[in-house]
Parts: C-alpha cells; structure tokens; sequence
C-alpha cells in the first residue's frame, strides 16, 4: 500500500533520510523545510478547484521546533482543515510535545528523537497496517454473516 507522506523537517540531511527510507518502500514523500511550508503544501494538495477539501497526505511528520511555525502550530491549522488528519511528531522535546498534544483534536502521536529509521516505519506503516486488517476483518465478518455458517472473525486470524 503507497502512502502520501508530508514531511516537516528543518534538518535537510535528516528530512533526506526520512525520504529515502520511505520512498524506498514505494511510499510518495514531500519535503518541506519549515511549518509554514508544511502548511502551503497541505493546501496546496488538499483543496481543489472548487473549493473541496480532500485528504491528499496520509499521514504527516512534523518537527516540533522550527522556524517561522512550529510542528504543533502547524499541526493545529492541519486538523481545522481535516480534524482526523494522522500526524506523528518526530522531536527532541518529547515531553514538551506530549503536553501540547491536548491542543490537538485526535489522530498525533510523538516519536521522540533519536530513533531508528526502522523504528520510523513501524509508527508510519503501522497505523495503516492495524488500520486494513481491520477492515479486511470486517469484510471478512459480513462475508462469513452471509453464509450459513457464521464464524466469528477476529484480527488475529488475519495473516
């Protein structure tokens, strides 16, 4: 499954390591450089020409400090535009972004720096992972309902 992926990163090298590891699972990657970027690019693929909204990114990555706007600022003009918009905050302020995620209506989580990029794919890929097996189990529930011979079906029976 290719995901959209919006990346926020101030530090090019690192904002560059996020992309090739991404990108080298066959996700599609944007870089931007700051939180006021971040945001210009959300719009800019978000909203169309008449004026709808769709959810272009699946999932964002946000550095917490930034010039010009922060990841948590940025992140607040997110979720006005989409309020279910997946955000993970990658940062050395771990702490200090758990306590700013209140402001925040759902759908952040916070991965604080350093981590393995392996451990970067797991929070991206997961959700998403977590996400289909339980939709492919519900597929699977009604599909089993409509037979005569209903059996319960649970994520864990899904390989």
């Amino acid at each position: 499954m290719t995901l959209r992926i919006l990346i926020a990163e101030d530090y090019k090298d690192l904002a560059e390591s996020y992309k090739t590891i991404l990108e080298g699972r066959g996700h599609e990657v944007t870089i931007t450089s700051d939180g006021i970027e971040c945001l210009r690019a959300y719009k800019q693929k978000s909203k169309q020409p008449d004026g709808k909204v769709i959810r272009y990114f699946d999932v964002i990555i946000l550095d917490y400090q930034m010039k010009g706007m922060n990841g948590i600022d940025a992140a607040k003009e997110i979720q006005k535009i989409d309020p279910n918009q997946k955000i993970i905050f990658v940062t050395g302020y771990g702490s200090e972004v758990i306590q700013k995620l209140k402001e925040l209506i759902r759908n952040a989580g916070v991965m604080n720096k350093p981590f393995t990029l392996d451990a970067l794919l797991a929070e991206v890929e997961g959700r998403f992972v977590s996400r289909l097996q339980a939709k492919t189990s519900n597929v699977l529930k009604d599909w089993d309902e409509y037979t005569t011979n209903s059996v319960q079906v649970s994520s864990s029976r899904i390989k």
